[in-house]
């Protein structure tokens, strides 16, 4: 009994941490802005500096793998671009996840604030990035009558759900790094390989009957939920609801972490 009533309580103040840190949005979303200016400080464009690239790497990509996928451009390059930018969100903020207590760890040793700030620090400045490069599908969206409709409202609620697995994940992999620094290298490497495993720059239609390959990468769902909403397609019911349950399960894993590591973080700095 002693147990079960020790293991709520660790539940209940890891929560109790995410909440007091969702609370100081002020605070996270102001070192999230300063985190910007001082990556492109003396820089013209900014952040479009990656906007403008992505653009070139899409429209190169676009071209070629059409020819090699034998698909119309102005099917493929919508699809393409809608996942390569959302896809671009996802990989810097897990990638910079694993830093995300090392680049804090001044504040740490300092003043006690909740864990989560940092957490919800790396993925708003992701969202301010992903808010500049998403305009790129707009010309290609024009230029190729992508037409969506009343359905693209659908792509809210799905970066809303995407952005609550990023907060999970992030967290987990925050800790783990943290405690073991070889997990920066392992977590980069993986993101590099799930880049080509995914169904971004390939539709899930050249899989033929082996669409299974797809649907068992939980990063297949997340983009599918906004990608698909843009492009005028009905995301997946069970992308729907993979994408629900893993946000459930990964968000007790995470807080779990976060809670047992919360005495001992500040000495693995």
């Amino acid at each position: 009994m002693s147990n079960r009533t020790q293991h709520v309580g660790l539940i209940s103040a890891a929560r109790r941490e995410i909440f007091e840190a969702a609370l100081k949005s002020p605070l996270w979303m102001m070192l999230g802005w300063n985190d910007i200016r001082q990556r492109y400080r003396r820089s013209v464009l900014g952040p479009f500096w990656i906007t403008i690239s992505m653009a070139v790497f899409i429209s190169v990509l676009g071209l070629i793998y059409s020819k090699i996928f034998s698909i119309e451009i102005k099917t493929y390059l919508p699809f393409l671009t809608a996942g390569y930018v959302i896809w671009g969100f996802i990989s810097q903020t897990i990638n910079e996840s694993s830093g995300a207590f090392q680049e804090g760890d001044r504040i740490i040793k300092q003043i006690r604030l909740p864990y989560g700030l940092y957490v919800f620090r790396v993925v708003w400045r992701n969202i301010i990035i992903f808010a500049h490069t998403i305009v790129i599908f707009v010309p290609v969206a024009l230029v190729f009558n992508v037409r969506p409709g009343a359905m693209i409202i659908l792509a809210v609620p799905g970066f809303i759900l995407l952005c609550l697995n990023l907060i999970w994940i992030s967290a987990a992999l925050a800790v783990i790094a943290t405690r073991y620094r070889d997990i920066v290298q392992v977590v980069a490497t993986a993101v590099q390989i799930a880049l080509f495993a995914t169904p971004i720059m390939w539709p899930i239609s050249t899989l033929g009957e082996s669409t299974w390959i797809a649907n068992i990468n939980p990063l297949y769902h997340f983009i599918d939920l906004v990608r698909g909403p843009l492009i005028g397609q009905l995301p997946a019911l069970h992308s729907w609801a993979i994408s629900t349950a893993i946000a459930c399960i990964g968000s007790l894993i995470a807080v779990v972490l976060l809670r047992r590591a919360s005495q001992r973080l500040v000495f693995w700095l």
